[in-house]
């Protein structure tokens, strides 16, 4: 260990400054002892200017720190939001595509529901490199050609003369485009407090349902075309690529890897932004990889509940995401009316996220019974898709508009995370078997859609009802071992109520511990 390391540990004072108390070194010490492996100066992203702010007694107002995060809201909010949203659009296009030949053109008569899937199957092979990737460099570098390789790829599928080659363009987009969601929920914890997490991560995520509304209306658009060159769906596939390879260009240039090395931020704000982010006793970014925290996670009951909810909440969205158009034309509507409705769903699902994020945000330890409303209200919409009669087609609509609250849950489960789990490390690792599950459920759920059962397609939302009910009661049983383990370690440790407490905390999460290995962090419910 080195001097550093055993100066920060051994209760030499925490600052030259009063307002802070000397550090004691019984609890300090048993920790050190107990996590050998995880203590390291390599690779802690801020922890100089966590330990900086520290001998400085730097305190970080109510005032400044919502300076600093509407800072971060207007230059780092919107190419999160934009990157998920065009995503969504790129991988969802297939939606558009089948409303306008692409299915007859390509051939793929049966073999249809295999293109959605390949883009998981590239999606489940490149999730955890991808996060390697962010873990060990510049993040804006990353997103930026990964960005441009997606965008070069969603022009090829517009090329596409026959079912295998868009088969093979749909698993290497997913692939590259495996970087987004779960690079984005690590990276809402590296910019953001605690507390801002869930409104950020609600917000970033509402842009499915932005994407959905955008892409209804060009969808829509381009079905107005007089005298096309192409086809319809070509046109599709060409805008949304030329979109991606422009928006390559902004986050190469203006994304920055941490708050440590943002341009807008001024030289205090950085060591503030750092202080206000190592407030959650989770650190910020750690680029050197531990085995012991992979090994860690694969025995962490909240990794397996995750996994499971997370397998369980994409099949009704492998169903829903990618043929929403055809659901929604079955019960009855046009071409140009269903392109319109199922933009209405993406409303829905906006209104949802964003009332999800408020109240989480604004109303302390709502985080799990808002995850469990939100899969309530589908499992009510999933039956009534199920049960109402296949003439009441606008009752059928608006159940199906409804079951866009399926995204309050998985986004809140990227949330818990984002606050919960300490140690880079295992926090990219457990994102990455979350997104497992995210491929498996979104490769499963297609198949579930049969032809012959057009309109009411019953095995595909009867598919949904049981997936439902499975999210619902894994988030719950998440709720209820994160509450016990609270308990538990308030019996064993008491209560991180003081100053000295908390710093102590922060320390220790700065240095890459785990939520296992410090004894100070607490889950948020």
């Amino acid at each position: 260990m080195s001097n550093r390391e055993g100066s920060v540990y051994k209760g030499d004072r925490a600052s030259d400054s009063e307002s802070l108390p000397e550090l004691k070194t019984r609890d300090t010490e048993k920790v050190i002892a107990n996590t050998l492996p995880a203590i390291s100066e390599e690779g802690n992203v801020g922890l100089s200017e966590f330990e900086a702010a520290k001998e400085a007694g730097v305190q970080v107002t109510k005032s400044e720190s919502r300076r600093i995060a509407l800072k971060i809201d207007m230059f780092i909010l919107p190419m999160l939001c934009i990157s998920q949203g065009l995503s969504y659009l790129d991988k969802t296009a297939l939606n558009y595509g089948n409303l306008y030949g692409m299915k007859t053109d390509l051939h793929a008569g049966q073999q249809w529901a295999w293109l959605a899937s390949s883009f998981y199957f590239g999606y489940l092979i490149g999730n955890y490199p991808m996060g390697w990737l962010l873990q060990h460099y510049h993040s804006g570098r990353v997103f930026a050609i990964t960005t441009f390789l997606w965008g070069t790829i969603v022009i090829a599928v517009a090329g596409a003369k026959n079912f295998s080659s868009a088969l093979a363009a749909y698993f290497f987009l997913g692939i590259v485009e495996s970087v987004v969601t779960p690079g984005l929920t690590l990276l809402t914890a590296v910019w953001y407090a605690q507390p801002e997490v869930p409104l950020r991560t609600m917000i970033w995520y509402s842009f499915n349902g932005w994407g959905g509304i955008f892409g209804g209306f060009m969808s829509y658009g381009v079905g107005r075309i007089k005298n096309a060159s192409l086809e319809k769906w070509q046109y599709i596939y060409l805008i949304l690529g030329a979109i991606s390879l422009s928006y390559a260009l902004v986050l190469g240039v203006f994304f920055p890897d941490s708050p440590v090395t943002a341009k807008f931020l001024r030289g205090d704000e950085k060591l503030k932004a750092v202080k206000r982010v190592a407030e959650a006793k989770n650190g910020i970014k750690n680029t050197e990889f531990k085995m012991y925290q992979i090994k860690q996670a694969l025995t962490d009951p909240k990794t397996w509940l995750l996994f499971a909810a997370s397998v369980a909440a994409q099949i009704p969205n492998g169903i829903v995401s990618n043929f929403s158009t055809i659901i929604i034309k079955g019960m009855g509507f046009t071409t140009l009316q269903t392109t319109l409705l199922d933009a209405a769903s993406s409303g829905v699902q906006i209104a949802s996220l964003i009332a999800a994020g408020l109240i989480t945000t604004y109303i302390k330890n709502t985080r799990v019974f808002t995850m469990a409303t939100g899969n309530i209200v589908c499992i009510i919409s999933a039956a009534c898709l199920t049960y109402l009669p296949s003439d009441q087609k606008w009752n059928r609509l608006v159940a199906y508009w409804f079951t866009s609250f399926q995204s309050v849950g998985f986004s809140l489960s990227l949330v818990m995370i984002s606050n919960n789990i300490g140690g880079f490390t295992k926090r990219t690792f457990t994102t990455a078997l979350t997104f497992i599950g995210y491929c498996v459920g979104n490769i499963i759920g297609p198949h579930f859609l049969i032809s012959s059962e057009a309109p009411t397609y019953h095995t595909g939302t009867r598919a949904m009802f049981i997936g439902y009910c499975i999210k619902t009661a894994a988030h719950i049983l998440l709720g209820l071992y994160m509450w016990r383990s609270n308990v538990n370690k308030d019996r064993k440790y008491g209560k991180v109520v003081t100053e000295e407490d908390k710093l102590k905390g922060e320390e220790a999460g700065m240095h890459d511990l785990t939520e296992f290995e410090n004894e100070y962090h607490r889950y948020v419910l």
